[in-house]
C-alpha cells in the first residue's frame, strides 16, 4: 500500500542528566531522516541552572515541532508521561530515554514499519551500550524475577539463539527507553501504571495490558540505538511482589518464550532441567508433589525422600524432591498440588515460605520428625538451631495448611501450634531393609552393639558404666559414634557411612544383641521407634529403655534406665542365645509385617501430603 508518513511525537523525560540530553537532542535532530515528527521535552522539575537555561533556550528558539512541557517534582515519571500524552499532536508516540544516541537515520521508519500494522500495540528497538553490549533486546517474562532482559550483556553484533538478535519478532515486554505506540491506544489503555511499587515495571505492565487487549508487541533489530541508562538497582521484595500480584500467571507462561527454557538464568534461552518441565502424568490427573528436604541423611531420607520416591514408584504421585526453593515464577509454572516443607525454620526460609503462601495454590505441609524446641543438652545439633526456636516454628507453621509429625507424643507436644496436625509413623523402605542377612555367634563372646548418628552422646554416656561392667563378658560393637569415655571398653568401632549403604552395613555387624538406650527427656519421649525397626529388620534381638518412644507391641526387652536393670537384661539374653535369637526372629517378622513403607503405610503418606 501507500507509504504513510503519520506524525510521530517523540517524548523525552528530562531530569538532571545534562550531558545526556544534549547529546540525545543533537543526534536526534542531526540524524533522523523521517520527515514528520515533533519532540516534546518533559521537564521533570529540573533545578540545575545549566539545564534550566538550555530548556529556556529551546523554548525561545520557537521552532515548530520542538516543545518543552514543564512538570514539578511532586509527580512521578509515569504521571508526567501520562499527562504529556494528550498534549502530543502526533498519531504515534515514541517514548525515548534521555540517554539515546541515534546510529542510523532510518530508525524511526523502521519502528513505524511495524507500528502502522493495525494488530501491533508497541514496537521497540535494539538498545546497545557504548561498549557494544546488549542493553535491551526484548523482555522475557518471569526470567530471574518478574521480567528479565533477553541477551542482556551479550555482544551486540552476535546473532543470538537461533538468530534471534537479527530478526524482527514478537516479545511480550519491551523497554520504555524506546517504545512506539499509537497515541489513541496509549490513552485508551490508561497509559503507564501510576502505582509506585510498579514503577520499575511500568513499561512491561503496559505491554502486558496491550497483549491482554489482543495486540502484538514487536521488537526489531533494524532500529538500533545507543542507550545510556542509570545504573540498574535491585528490585525490592515489595516491588517484585506487586508485579507478581498483578501478573503472576502470565509472568510464568510467557507466550513468546518456550516453557522448556529455564527462568533462573540472566539472559534467557537456556534449557530448563527436564524434571521441572516434563510432567507426562499430569494429564492423567496424577497429583504433583514438590518436597523440600532439610537434609539427605537421617530424617530427610525417612520423612521426605523415601516416601516421595515410594509414592512416585507406585504411581500415586508425580513430582520432585528439591534441596533449594523455586523462584516465584518457576513455582507458578511448575504448579504443584502440594509442597512439603521439612524443618524449614531459618529467616531466609521464612521469607520464601511467605511468598509461597502468597503466590502458590498448593497445599502446604510442614514436616517435623523431632521435638526441636528441646534438643538434649549434649546433642550435636543443639548449636545449629535458631535461638528462639518456638517463635521461629510458630512463624513457619502460620504459613502452612497442615503439620505432619512422626509420633502421637510429638503431636501432643506441638498441640496448639497448628490446627491440623497429622501423624505418619516412620517405616522402612522395603527395597533397602527386606532380605538383609546377618549371622549369629560369629565370635567367641556374644556380640552386643549399638548403631546410630552423632546426636546420641547423652544416651550413650548414660550407659557408660554398663559398657565398662560387661567389657569382659561381651564383645562391644559400636557403629556411627562412640563417646571417648566408652572407647577403652569397645572391641569394634565402625564410623558412620552413607545412608544407602547403612542397612547392609548394619546387618553385617552380626550382632547377637542390640541395645537402644535413650535418656528420659521430652525430646526422646517424642522420638519414633525407628531404631527398633532397623535392628529388627536385621534380625537382632533388642534391649531398650522403657520410654514412651519404645513402648508398644514390638517383641523387645524394655528396661528402666538404672545400671542394675540394664546389666541384668543384657546378661539374661547373653546367657541364653537361643532364646535371644528366637526373639530376634519374632521382631523381624513383626517389622516385615507392619512397619514397611508399602500398602497402608504408603497410603498414610499419600493422605497426609495431598489435599
Amino acid at each position: 500500500g501507500e507509504s504513510r508518513t503519520p506524525e510521530v511525537s517523540i517524548l523525552i523525560v528530562v531530569k538532571d542528566r545534562f550531558a545526556w540530553i544534549q547529546r540525545c537532542m543533537d543526534s536526534l535532530l542531526a540524524k533522523t531522516a523521517y520527515p514528520s515528527f515533533e519532540v516534546l521535552l518533559l521537564d521533570h522539575g529540573n533545578t540545575k541552572p545549566e539545564i534550566q537555561q538550555w530548556l529556556s533556550g529551546v523554548e525561545e528558539m520557537g521552532v515548530k515541532g520542538l516543545r518543552v512541557l514543564r512538570f514539578d517534582t511532586s509527580r512521578t515519571r509515569e504521571q508526567i508521561q501520562n499527562q504529556a500524552a494528550p498534549q502530543a499532536t502526533g498519531e504515534y508516540l515514541l517514548w525515548l530515554g534521555d540517554g539515546a544516541g541515534i546510529l542510523a537515520d532510518d530508525w524511526l521508519r523502521q519502528l513505524l514499519n511495524h507500528a502502522l500494522r493495525p494488530e501491533v500495540g508497541a514496537v521497540g528497538g535494539k538498545l546497545i551500550s557504548g561498549d557494544g553490549l546488549i542493553r535491551h533486546a526484548g523482555g522475557i517474562l518471569g526470567l530471574s524475577g518478574p521480567v528479565g532482559r533477553a541477551f542482556l550483556g551479550g555482544k551486540a553484533d552476535e546473532s543470538g539463539y537461533l538468530q534471534r538478535l537479527q530478526v524482527d519478532q514478537n516479545y511480550s515486554a519491551l523497554s520504555g527507553l524506546c517504545m512506539m505506540v499509537r497515541r489513541n491506544l496509549f490513552i485508551e489503555l490508561g497509559g503507564f501504571t501510576e502505582e509506585p511499587k510498579l514503577s520499575r515495571w511500568a513499561d512491561a505492565d503496559f505491554c502486558l495490558r496491550l497483549q491482554q487487549a489482543g495486540y502484538l508487541n514487536v521488537w526489531t533489530p533494524r532500529a538500533q540505538l545507543l542507550m545510556d541508562e542509570p545504573p540498574l538497582t535491585v528490585a525490592s521484595a515489595e516491588e517484585e511482589d506487586a508485579m507478581y500480584e498483578r501478573w503472576l500467571p502470565v509472568l510464568a507462561r510467557d507466550p513468546a518464550y518456550n516453557p522448556n527454557f529455564a527462568l533462573n538464568d540472566q539472559q534467557g534461552f537456556k534449557l530448563a532441567p527436564s524434571e521441572f518441565t516434563w510432567k507426562p502424568l499430569q494429564s492423567l490427573g496424577v497429583p504433583l508433589v514438590l518436597a523440600h528436604n532439610a537434609d539427605v541423611t537421617g530424617c530427610g531420607q525417612y520423612r521426605i525422600i523415601q516416601p516421595h520416591n515410594a509414592l512416585k514408584e507406585a504411581g500415586l504421585i508425580d513430582g520432585q524432591v528439591a534441596n533449594s526453593y523455586l523462584a516465584v515464577t518457576e513455582l507458578e509454572r511448575y504448579n504443584p498440588d502440594a509442597i512439603i516443607l521439612q524443618r524449614q525454620i531459618g529467616e531466609a526460609q521464612y521469607e520464601l515460605m511467605q511468598r509461597m503462601k502468597k503466590f502458590s495454590r498448593a497445599l502446604k505441609v510442614f514436616e517435623l520428625d523431632d521435638y526441636i524446641p528441646n534438643l538434649p543438652i549434649k546433642s550435636a545439633h543443639r548449636a545449629s538451631m535458631p535461638k528462639d526456636i518456638i517463635k521461629s516454628l510458630r512463624r513457619g507453621l502460620s504459613l502452612v495448611d497442615r503439620f505432619v509429625v512422626s509420633t502421637e507424643p510429638l503431636a501432643g507436644a506441638f498441640a496448639g501450634m497448628h490446627g491440623d496436625i497429622r501423624v505418619v509413623k516412620n517405616t522402612l523402605n522395603p527395597g533397602a531393609w527386606r532380605g538383609l542377612s546377618s549371622e549369629r555367634r560369629v565370635s567367641s563372646k556374644p556380640r552386643v552393639g549399638w548403631a546410630g548418628g552423632a546426636s546420641h552422646t547423652g544416651d550413650l554416656e548414660m550407659i557408660a558404666d554398663v559398657v565398662k561392667e560387661l567389657a569382659s563378658e561381651v564383645e562391644w560393637v559400636f557403629f556411627g559414634m562412640c563417646p571417648d569415655r566408652l572407647r577403652p571398653y569397645v572391641r569394634e568401632f565402625h564410623p558412620g557411612i552413607d545412608i544407602d549403604q547403612y542397612p547392609a552395613a548394619l546387618a553385617r555387624l552380626n550382632l547377637d544383641l542390640a541395645i537402644a538406650p535413650v535418656e528420659q527427656n521430652l525430646f526422646n519421649e517424642c522420638k519414633s521407634n525407628l531404631r527398633l525397626l532397623e535392628y529388627g529388620a536385621c534380625g537382632f534381638p533388642v534391649v531398650c529403655s522403657d520410654l514412651v518412644c519404645y513402648q508398644g507391641d514390638l517383641p523387645v526387652t524394655r528396661v528402666r534406665n538404672r545400671f542394675k536393670d540394664w546389666v541384668d537384661a543384657i546378661r539374661m539374653h547373653v546367657a541364653d542365645l537361643d532364646a535371644a535369637a528366637k526373639m530376634g526372629d519374632e521382631l523381624r517378622a513383626a517389622v516385615h509385617r507392619d512397619w514397611m513403607l508399602e500398602g497402608e503405610n504408603l497410603e498414610a503418606w499419600r493422605k497426609a501430603w495431598l489435599p
